[in-house]
């Protein structure tokens, strides 16, 4: 059994934007790879089917903090690793590293275990094994609510088509990142990148849902982005961005 897990990655072009650097959904890609591979050999990969298994995990929260975006065809790696449990949460830790093994990016993913059967959150302080690797408490950053005050400057409408749902039958976590990064102009991208990223996973989004998508900004200069629905009485998602301005 592996704690700690490592994979190297080629960037590949269906994974970088238009300046030819590693993009946000190329990060997701990765970051889902290797939790999935190493799930796998941990012994708990776990989702909901109609094979009704006892547990299936739901990622509520992740953060995304990046000092430099690798470019197109360089070499990579991303390790991943337990950090404990915060509440309810079951936290895995991913450090993304270049080809000379310096720390570019760091992610911090909250995720929750569900009893299939009751559709329940499990608590991971005191489980059995094999889940007893992550009990243990975290002590790291704490990924809080966020705040939705902001003065909106942006609206738009998207609907959950067949391409973004995932095994659980829910829009898959990688294209809630998408619809974020999407309501920022693509002129912002020409001067600056995104230099952390909160997400917030707050109800499912499932086919053929239509969501209101809205964006703002608050009084820290921060990039808010939230979804909900067209009503906005339900919240799906919320979002904070930190920008900042490209090196030259």
């Amino acid at each position: 059994m592996q704690l700690r897990w490592k994979e190297k990655f080629k960037i590949e072009f269906e994974d970088i934007d238009f300046t030819e650097k590693l993009a946000m959904h190329g990060i997701v890609h990765y970051m889902q790879q290797i939790a999935a591979n190493h799930a796998i050999q941990l012994g708990f990969s776990f989702y909901k089917s109609e094979n009704k298994s006892t547990y299936y995990w739901v990622i509520a929260r992740v953060k995304f903090e990046m000092q430099k975006y690798p470019c197109w065809q360089e070499e990579i790696s991303v390790e991943t690793y337990p950090g404990g449990y915060d509440k309810l949460f079951a936290v895995r830790l991913f450090d993304i590293l270049d080809a000379s093994g310096e720390q570019v990016g760091h992610i911090i993913g909250n995720y929750i275990l569900m009893d299939a059967e009751t559709g329940r959150p499990v608590k991971i302080k005191g489980i059995k094994e094999p889940l007893n690797v992550l009990d243990f408490p975290y002590g790291g950053e704490k990924l809080d609510k966020i705040d939705l005050s902001c003065r909106i400057v942006k609206e738009d409408i998207r609907k959950a088509r067949y391409t973004e749902i995932d095994v659980n039958k829910h829009m898959n976590n990688a294209y809630y990142v998408k619809w974020v990064v999407d309501m920022i102009p693509l002129e912002a991208f020409y001067h600056k990148e995104i230099e952390s990223l909160q997400l917030n996973y707050n109800t499912s989004v499932t086919y053929d849902t239509k969501v209101k998508v809205i964006m703002g900004v608050n009084d820290k200069e921060e990039l808010i982005v939230y979804g909900t629905s067209l009503d906005e009485e339900t919240n799906y998602f919320s979002a904070k961005l930190r920008m900042r301005s490209i090196k030259v």
